[in-house]
Order: structure tokens, then C-alpha cells, then sequence
């Protein structure tokens, strides 16, 4: 549809474009500044606009202001922050679904966000009315307002400069949104695209770990990983448990990459340092901190944080001393004493007991080098030489190691451990290894008799020779 240039706010814009113009040929007088231009055009965020327009208006006040600041980016970062809050007011206050040419409109508003520097941008939350904040909680939450996976999580931007001010008004806890946001969403979020772009500009990282901390800190966890908990231990796996787990990988993959770039010199030593940095706060704030330790030790998940753990170890153990200069001293320094803490977090503390023992298992050699063997207890060690003597009928028929929880997969007919079928429930498309049928609540059972032989030989060491049959029912 062509566009109504009769309309009060493209006859705005016309001026102010002849304006810009003038300022270009003739320089600034008493009568003509490039404020007043900006002005002129950032007063029309205040009404209703058609998406022709406010694209139109957001690019010439940048043109304006990029004309007058150039080489002075704190400047251009900070008057971006106000143009983007004016232009948010704008869309929450016309209620704007992301739709058709309005999409065009959100991603450019995004794409100012992007071009801020992280300092600047910081400060941006404060610029953030209630009007705004729930129209952006809105669009990240409701895939009818936005079916744009890609723009829900760039919301990302805006929810992190928000610095934990989440707060309760009109009647929504955003704390809680945000967080029933991120369970609809983290599954989208992928390592390459979103975590370690090639162009940093796109990069979610900071904002996402940034909001779980955040989220974390001020409590609005607990019922997720309560939730994840519960589904776990009925073999009903949901949202709520695949997002606890997603979190964790996108920490392994996202330690993964930053080694593989870093050693192909494709990512700087600076960016590098950064992300070991986040991914190790992440790592030590949501699955070892004392609230959520105890959630990682169930089955399934525990490989999870395992496999996690051994990746940020790896990378402490390999690129740290290639970023040994005077330049990151303090902040190795820093690296290696929060991985030590978390380490004796693991290994110490009783909540932690199943966790250890399950890298005792999987990862041993490789545990043993990335800590030198100083946390492991010497009956922990001892304990990993079970598998040694162990009945080949309590084997794990995936892993060949020894199951604590038999489960029997109904089409192979093959048992595995709780732990094995769990991580396999937790995958995006759940399926058998054996067989690759769909894995689903009914297609698996387990075993309560081979669970009390496996019990009596773990304690006492003596075998029943009693032949037993899988249980019919799929849950306890």
C-alpha cells in the first residue's frame, strides 16, 4: 500500500528531512540547530504512528544525531538509549503486535540496542516506564503477540538493563513472567547464533546470563527447579525440568566454542576471558550454589551439570595459562580460585554426594587431571572401583556402568538406569538409542525387584539368585 504522504506525521518528517539538508549545506544558525531537528522529529514518538513513519522518524533522528556526534561514541550511545526509550514508550503505549511491517519496526529498535556500548547501555532500565516494561514482558512471553522466536529472545536486551528492579505493578509479578518466558524459550536459544556470534553485536550471552542471575538471586527460581524436581522423580519429564537442563548445556556448549575460537584465533583473548568468566559465575551461582545443588542431584540432570562442570574445568586447565599475561592477571587469579571453591563445594558437601560420585564414574581421568586429584576423598575414589566387580545384569545397557534405578525400555526390552533414560527424556525429540521410536511416559517402566537386588549387593555384596520380571506400571 503506498504511504499517505498528506499525513500530519510524514509532512514532519518531509520538514525535518529539508531541515537536515540545510544543516548539511549551510552549518547551524541561530534559527536551525541539529537539536531542534531532533527534537522536532523524536516529538512524534508521542503520537500515533503508522510502522512507515516510526521507521522513517527512528532513522532520521539518528541521522541527525550521528550528523552532529560522530566521533564521539559515549555520546552517540547514550542519546541511542533515549531515542529507544521514547520509541518503546511509543510501542507499548499503541499496544503494537509484532506483526507484518511492525516487525521491520521492533527489529529496528533492536538494532539500536545493539550498537550501545555495554557501559552506557546499563543505564538504560532507568529510562523504562511500567508501560513499557509490560509490553515488553508481553511480546517475550506470547507467541500470538510475537510468533518471532528470534525477536522474543532479543527482548532479552531490554529485560536485562532492568538490574533486578523487577518488582510487582498492575497486578504482574515481573519477576515471575520473565522467568515463564525464558521456560518457553531457552530451547530456541542456540550456541552459534545466539551465545558466541561471529558479530558480538548479536551476542545474548550477557543479557540471558544476566536475567537467570538476576532471577536466581531474588528468589524467582525456586519454583522451577521445584517443578523440575517433581518431574524428574515421576519420569513425567516437561518444560520446567528441559529448561533447567538447556540452561546448564548452553553453558558447556558456550565454554566449547569459546576454546575451539579462541585456539583458531578467532575470538580475542579479551572476549574469551569474559565469557570463561560469566560461564563459571553461571555455573557456581545455579547449579552448586546451596538452594539449587540438591535439584542437579537427581537423575538426568546430574550428567548435566557433570558434563558442564568437566567442559568450564577443561577450559580453566587449558586456556589459562595462554591468557597468563600482566594484562588478566587478577582476573586467572580470580578464574581459578572460583573454580577451586566450587570444586570443594562438589566434593564436601553431603548435598553434593550423588553429583561426585557420578563424575567419579563417567569422567574419572579426565576429573583427575583439571583438579589434580586435591578434592576428590579417598573413599570416593575407592568407591568408583564397584564397577570392577559388577554383575553383568546390573549394567547399564547403554552406558555399561552399574545402575542404581533399573528402568526397562518397553520396545528393546533393553534396561537402563534412571539416570541414562532421563537424560535421553530431557532431549528435544526424546527417542529409544536402540530402536529410535519416541520416547514418551508409558514406554518405559520400572523395575522394583531388580532395584532391591542391585540395593542388597551395593550394601552387603552378596547376589540374589531370584530371577524377577519388570513391573507393569510406568511410574513408581
Amino acid at each position: 500500500m503506498e504511504h499517505n504522504t498528506g499525513h500530519p506525521a510524514s509532512r514532519v518528517l518531509a520538514a525535518a528531512r529539508n531541515d537536515l539538508a540545510l544543516l548539511k549545506e549551510q552549518g547551524e544558525s541561530s534559527s536551525l540547530t541539529h537539536w531542534n531537528v531532533f527534537t522536532t522529529v523524536v516529538k512524534l514518538f508521542n503520537k500515533h504512528l503508522c510502522p512507515h513513519d516510526f521507521v522513517k522518524a527512528l532513522y532520521l533522528a539518528w541521522e541527525v544525531t550521528y550528523e552532529k556526534y560522530e566521533l564521539n561514541l559515549t555520546a552517540l550511545s547514550t542519546i541511542r538509549l533515549y531515542l529507544v526509550s521514547d520509541a518503546l514508550e511509543c510501542l507499548a503505549r499503541q499496544g503494537v503486535r509484532v506483526l507484518g511491517p511492525w516487525k521491520v519496526a521492533v527489529k529496528a529498535v533492536i538494532g539500536f540496542l545493539r550498537y550501545c556500548e555495554s557501559n552506557i547501555l546499563m543505564k538504560g532500565g532507568f529510562f523504562h516506564s511500567q508501560s513499557v516494561k509490560l509490553w515488553v514482558l508481553d511480546v517475550f512471553c506470547d507467541a500470538n503477540l510475537c510468533p518471532d522466536v528470534n525477536i522474543r529472545l532479543d527482548m532479552l536486551l531490554i529485560i536485562h538493563v532492568w538490574r533486578c528492579n523487577y518488582g510487582v505493578f498492575r497486578g504482574v509479578d515481573v519477576g515471575e513472567r520473565i522467568t515463564a518466558g525464558l521456560v518457553q524459550l531457552y530451547e530456541y536459544m542456540n550456541v552459534t547464533h545466539h551465545f558466541i556470534p561471529e558479530d558480538r553485536k548479536f551476542d545474548l550471552c550477557r543479557p540471558s546470563f544476566r536475567v537467570l542471575y538476576s532471577l536466581n538471586k531474588k528468589g524467582h527460581l525456586t519454583e522451577t527447579f521445584k517443578k523440575a524436581t517433581q518431574q524428574i522423580e515421576s519420569l513425567s519429564v516437561g518444560p520446567e525440568a528441559r529448561f533447567v537442563a538447556r540452561m546448564v548445556e548452553l553453558v558447556s556448549g558456550g565454554v566449547v566454542m569459546t576454546m575451539e575460537r579462541f585456539q583458531s584465533k578467532t575470538l580475542n583473548a579479551e572476549n574469551t576471558m569474559e565469557m570463561l568468566e560469566m560461564a563459571l559465575v553461571q555455573l557456581g551461582e545455579l547449579v552448586f550454589s546451596k538452594y539449587n545443588v540438591e535439584t542437579f542431584c537427581y537423575r538426568g540432570l546430574g550428567k548435566v551439570a557433570c558434563v558442564a562442570y568437566i567442559q568450564v574445568g577443561k577450559a580453566n586447565f587449558e586456556l589459562l595459562p595462554a591468557l597468563s599475561s600482566p594484562e588478566f592477571a587478577s582476573r586467572c587469579d580470580f578464574l581459578r580460585k572460583t573454580f577451586d571453591r566450587i570444586s570443594e563445594v562438589l566434593f564436601k558437601s553431603p548435598k553434593s554426594k550423588m553429583l561426585a560420585q557420578l563424575l567419579m564414574a563417567d569422567h574419572k581421568e579426565e576429573l583427575v587431571k583439571i583438579t589434580g586429584g586435591d578434592f576428590i576423598p579417598q573413599d570416593l575414589a575407592q568407591s568408583s572401583q564397584v564397577a570392577k566387580n559388577c554383575p553383568e545384569r546390573f549394567l547399564d545397557g547403554l552406558t555399561q556402568t552399574p545402575m542404581e534405578s533399573p528402568v526397562l525400555l518397553r520396545r528393546s526390552q533393553v534396561t537402563v538406569d534412571e539416570t541414562t533414560l532421563v537424560y535421553l527424556l530431557l532431549q528435544k525429540a526424546p527417542q529409544c538409542p536402540f530402536t529410535r521410536t519416541p520416547l514418551h511416559y508409558g514406554s518405559f517402566c520400572r523395575i522394583p525387584k531388580l532395584h532391591q537386588e542391585i540395593h542388597a549387593w551395593r550394601t552387603t555384596g552378596r547376589l540374589n539368585v531370584d530371577h524377577q520380571e519388570p513391573s507393569s506400571s510406568a511410574g513408581h
